[in-house]
């Protein structure tokens, strides 16, 4: 194509008159219908969505259980080997091994 074959194209499309009374039918019920369908999709929140949503409150939550256990008095791995034993005790004397 050449120069003046373009040049008669776009001249017949900028005197082409546009229909837009098609895309103005019932122009507010399909927007209506789309922002409904957008907002029940919204409403309809899938279960891994909340799980990221409260990732951050797991977060807090792990971090001060460590900050806790650091703090806490002792070894807490002593006590539990304390409560252990005193649990094998307990059998021992019930099972009377």
């Amino acid at each position: 194509m050449n120069d003046d074959q373009l040049n008669k194209l776009f001249a017949a499309a900028r005197a082409e008159k546009h229909e837009t009374w098609r895309t103005e039918i019932a122009f507010e019920t399909r927007l209506l219908a789309r922002l409904r369908e957008a907002r029940e999709a919204r409403e309809a929140i899938p279960w891994f969505v909340w799980g990221w949503r409260l990732a951050p409150l797991f977060a807090a939550i792990v971090i001060a259980l460590g900050v806790w256990n650091y703090t806490a008095p002792g070894d807490p791995l002593v006590n539990l080997s304390d409560d252990y034993r005193n649990e094998a005790m307990l059998v021992g004397l019930l099972t009377e091994e």
